[in-house]
């Protein structure tokens, strides 16, 4: 139970045996009380005995999830892929790419081997849209 303060009612905060948690505005801490008598559970005041540490544990593991994961670099097999990119834009073949390189790559590539471009050749084109797929820049 989390008594009222000066900017929340009392709260009911009921912890999972993994950590997870949900907070519950309850009346009063005596129906705070009850609840948990009727529900066999333990109730504890966290102004004397605090959150469980469990409960952190579990809030930084879902910010941990939470957080972006810097891509992978491309595999071997896929260097093919970045230079039949490169070579349709008329760029350079980067050597160390991420994620936001590789789509400004494509985006060259599909604007200079566009069949519009190529008096209708797909050649190019296809290219270019395989070399993406390999290296899942598409949808």
């Amino acid at each position: 139970m989390e008594p009222q303060t000066s900017v929340t009612d009392t709260t009911l905060l009921l912890v999972a045996g993994d950590g997870e948690f949900t907070r519950r505005h309850v009346s009063s801490a005596s129906a705070a009380a009850d609840f948990a008598r009727a529900a066999g559970i333990p109730i504890y005041d966290t102004n004397r005995v605090g959150t469980p540490q469990r409960m952190r544990e579990y809030s930084q593991r879902m910010a941990a999830k939470s957080k972006p994961v810097k891509p992978a670099r491309p595999a071997a097999v896929d260097v093919d892929a970045i230079a039949t990119l490169a070579n349709a834009a008329a760029a350079p073949v980067p050597t160390d790419p991420d994620a936001a390189a590789l789509r400004e790559l494509w985006r060259a590539a599909r604007s200079r081997a566009h069949p519009d471009r190529q008096n209708g050749n797909r050649v190019a084109w296809d290219a270019v849209e395989t070399a993406a797929r390999k290296l899942g820049l598409t949808r």
